[in-house]
């Protein structure tokens, strides 16, 4: 059965990769771990690789054309083997990026009770009270406080 080979995501940020270079041309004999083309994303240049034994019977877009990740760039299956039901379900060239969906608001949660606004100073619990600070004996440089 022939499969289709699509656009892989190569990056975090990558949302369509262009076509550089096809180095396959339709018909040619592929194994798996060839190098069909070579993608240029957001960031770099990249080789895309075969995943399927076959022949290569679909190339979709050109060179210098966008896809989308997901979007179909090639088939690959047995010589002679009839593919065109799998083009009708994907895109061969990237769409428009569609417009980002309306942010959806967070339901309210209960108002929390308010803090306080103001509190008393802290105490410091190194020093007691009634020794004065000058007292205590010093174990810094020359013996300093």
């Amino acid at each position: 059965m022939a499969e289709i080979i699509k656009m892989p995501k190569m990056s975090d940020t990558m949302t369509e990769g262009t076509i550089a270079t096809w180095l396959k041309k339709v018909g040619d004999k592929v194994k798996s771990g060839d190098v069909l083309a070579e993608v240029e994303t957001d960031k770099a240049t990249m080789e895309l690789e075969n995943y399927e034994d076959g022949t290569l019977l679909y190339i979709g877009p050109k060179e210098g054309e966008a896809v989308a990740v997901d979007g179909v760039l090639a088939i690959v299956g047995k010589e002679g083997e009839d593919f065109s039901a799998l083009l009708e379900g994907g895109a061969a060239v990237a769409p428009k990026p569609a417009a980002a969906p309306a942010p959806v608001e967070a339901p309210k949660a209960a108002a929390a009770p308010e803090a306080p606004k103001a509190a008393p100073a802290p105490v410091s619990a190194a020093t007691p009270v009634s020794a004065p600070v000058a007292a205590a004996p010093g174990n810094g440089k020359k013996a300093t406080v």
